[in-house]
């Protein structure tokens, strides 16, 4: 029934003429007291009816909106585990963090697994295989051995053949999961009695509401159905996206707050130690015997000369921006991005001189378009900038870094330049650049992204 407001007016129309009967006082009275009920009546009824008067005062307006929703993906226990194992190579569909031994390339599938590239040849990679590992996201390598998180676990492996890599290790619940560990945006409650999460799809979900439709953002779809906006180691080299460094004997990772070392000196990984960092801890660089740390927050510099106990020496604060760092010498690069975590947040290039690590000092920055990952060789820095392609900078003189260059026809997400040879992951795949000549700086090969066959 639509709302309605009923008012006792008396019997007269707008344009009737009211009688001029002389009313006695008690009239006057009641003629007063009935004015006043009449107005307050009024008033009440119109500042109840104010929402509808507003949305048409008729039926309520009924929608419906179709918007992105993260479903979660359960495995048993079991499943999760006996899932472990090496397969024939599999086509390159979300590649992720990238690390790069022993002219292998090894780069994480986001939360399936890891590739194991031959680059021996980088102008002709060939696959080796694949390694099935459900939830993982990062990877380093020392010796025979890599690395992987597995959710909240820590798997060891064997890579003495690169044929038939063996699981030789599971270091289980050594990382902390937090809501930071959750998709940005509507998602469904994690019902821990329907397994283990091992991934999050994307799923279109319909809902029908009266009134406003709230809480969706960015994430309504309209009708078409697209979204509105929606360092080198004893071991390898890492990207500078990387949670997970070695030092020595030492495997350093970061969860979201925390800091956590390995003993990595037998085959068996011992936790030798675990330190609270800060928020939003995302990277980590090892530099001599330091690692820099990026958060949402800040730069942290930990001195780990004792690598079992590393020692905080620094905070440099910044704006809240997704912070990875690198750092060559007596300075350090750090690209600070605006995303869905850290929308308040810069575009630009911080350079900070780390000669006083206990004091880092700002010594310039640069404006930039969405950078993301970065990494540096011989004074050349290179920059990527997501969806805008990679910048090489040169960086000979850190007070004054200028732009050599601006490649705009890839998608960067992460590099490793090493050796004359650099390696770039992005949602098209990995590119392969001979740098050699700054000058003339030529792709080498790709390995693309693909579908399987069965998709």
């Amino acid at each position: 029934m639509n709302p309605r407001c009923i008012l006792d007016v008396g019997s007269y129309d707008r344009g009737d003429k009211i009688p001029s009967t002389k009313p006695n006082v008690m009239n006057n009275f009641r003629s007063s007291i009935s004015g006043w009920i009449s107005a307050y009546s009024y008033v009440l009824c119109f500042t109840i009816l104010i929402p509808f008067l507003f949305s048409g005062c008729g039926d309520q307006r009924v929608q419906t909106i179709t918007y992105l929703e993260y479903q979660p993906v359960y495995m048993s226990e079991q499943e999760f585990k006996s899932a472990v194992q090496m397969e024939e190579p599999r086509p390159l569909k979300e590649p992720g963090k990238i690390y790069f031994y022993n002219d292998y390339l090894f780069v994480n599938e986001v939360n399936e697994g890891v590739h194991i590239i031959d680059n021996s040849d980088p102008a002709s990679p060939s696959r080796v295989g694949f390694v099935n590992i459900p939830a993982n996201k990062d990877i380093a390598v020392k010796g025979d051995y890599l690395y992987a998180d597995s959710q909240s676990d820590l798997l060891v492996f064997d890579l003495s053949n690169m044929q038939d890599v063996q699981l030789v290790s599971r270091k289980e619940d050594v990382f902390k999961l937090t809501a930071d560990d959750y998709p940005e945006g509507p998602h469904q409650q994690v019902d821990p009695s329907k397994g283990i999460v091992v991934d999050w799809k994307k799923v279109e979900v319909q809902e029908t509401c009266s009134g406003g439709c709230y809480g969706y953002g960015d994430y309504i779809l309209m009708a078409d159905g697209s979204s509105v906006s929606a360092p080198e180691s004893p071991g390898g080299t890492g990207g500078s996206l990387a949670r997970f460094a070695i030092t020595g004997d030492y495997l350093y990772a970061v969860d979201s707050h925390n800091l956590i070392t390995f003993d990595i000196s037998a085959p068996e990984p011992m936790l030798a130690s675990e330190k609270e960092v800060g928020w939003a801890i995302e990277t980590i660089f090892p530099h001599n015997s330091m690692l820099f740390i990026g958060s949402q927050q800040a730069m942290y510099i930990y001195d780990v000369s004792t690598p079992e106990a590393p020692i905080q020496l620094s905070r440099y604060p910044h704006f809240t921006a997704c912070d990875p760092v690198v750092v060559e010498g007596d300075f350090a690069y750090v690209t600070l991005r605006t995303g869905n975590t850290c929308a308040r947040g810069v575009n630009r290039l911080d350079v900070l001189n780390v000669e006083d690590p206990k004091n880092p000092q700002k010594v310039g920055f640069y404006e930039m378009i969405n950078p993301h990952g970065l990494g540096v060789d011989d004074s050349v820095l290179f920059v990527s900038e997501g969806e805008e392609g990679l910048k090489i900078m040169d960086v000979s003189d850190p007070y004054n870094v200028e732009q050599q260059r601006h490649i705009t026809d890839i998608k960067a997400r992460d590099v490793i330049p090493l050796d004359d040879v650099l390696m770039v992951t992005g949602k098209d795949g990995i590119l392969q650049y001979d740098y050699s000549d700054i000058n003339n700086v030529e792709l080498l090969s790709t390995i693309p992204v693909e579908q399987d066959a069965s998709e």
